[in-house]
């Protein structure tokens, strides 16, 4: 009996891991963003989260965030909640959140100001502390995923039921720590290597090509030579380039695209590398 029990265990054990990884799986396979969101939202649901809130900006620098208008932000938050903790910038006040940009990890919302590297007085202003109780963001988390690069930081946050208290939500991040952290860490990984669609508007795939011929050291003239087209049309493309992206040079677009994922990424009918031609 003893040992029906031990191999009990151990099949329910592996279905959990097999059951796991091929969620995971899932999210490394697709490459549709909504999918991904809703897929990584049922399961942190499942596990017994009430909301959560995904933010990126790939040009910030730890604790520097970039330019609000480049940020990627998702939720299952109302869109007027969302709204308001994005342009009035509550989640400043948040010690988890300031902690996340700068670490790697899981924050649970009961840290102290000190063990988030906060001055021992650090008290969140009146208005958020007001707009965190009425939306019924009392309980959660925040989770810092890995920085790929020495730009570019995500965090995810994690929001327990209303009426759960936050003793409860350090309980449910005890007993699934890891597995929050790795769906975290592969939900971030595949919306961060997808185009994010944060640009004023899309680049064509011209605009795309001739970008990615100019990363690749070509002039304006090897450029036209390559795509069959006039000088002066590949200079118009890299003009309408640099309107879309908001710089003022194409080496800042260049960069600025291939930070947004507007090239160099697989896309339909768009050249992922024109260097292997």
């Amino acid at each position: 009996m003893e040992d029906q029990l031990r191999a009990d265990g151990a099949l329910t054990g592996y279905r959990a891991v097999q059951d796991l990884a091929s969620f995971l799986a899932g999210l490394l396979a697709s490459s549709d963003r909504d999918l991904i969101w809703d897929d990584a939202t049922r399961f942190f649901r499942a596990l017994g989260f009430a909301e959560v809130i995904y933010g990126y900006s790939p040009d910030s620098r730890g604790a520097e965030l970039g330019s609000p208008d480049d940020f990627l932000v998702k939720s299952t938050l109302p869109a007027p909640v969302l709204a308001e903790l994005v342009q009035r910038e509550h989640y400043w006040q948040s010690m988890t959140f300031r902690w996340a940009l700068r670490n790697t990890g899981i924050a649970k919302w009961s840290r102290s100001p000190a063990e988030c590297g906060l001055a021992g007085d650090f008290v969140a202003t009146p208005e958020s502390l007001m707009f965190f109780d009425r939306n019924g963001l009392r309980s959660g988390a925040c989770i810092g995923v890995f920085a790929e690069r020495n730009r570019g930081r995500a965090v995810v946050a994690l929001v327990g039921h209303p009426e759960s208290s936050q003793a409860q939500v350090d309980a449910l991040i005890d007993t699934f720590h890891d597995t929050l952290f790795t769906v975290a860490a592969v939900m971030h990984q595949r919306l961060s290597s997808l185009p994010l669609g944060i640009v004023r508007r899309s680049l064509t795939p011209r605009q795309r090509e001739v970008l990615e011929w100019v990363a690749h050291g070509k002039t304006a003239a090897d450029i036209a030579l390559i795509m069959g087209i006039s000088a002066p049309t590949v200079e118009k493309h890299l003009r309408l380039a640099r309107e879309t992206l908001g710089v003022e040079t194409t080496a800042h677009a260049v960069v600025k695209a291939a930070s947004l994922n507007e090239v160099f990424t697989a896309l339909p009918d768009t050249p992922t590398d024109p260097g292997a031609r």
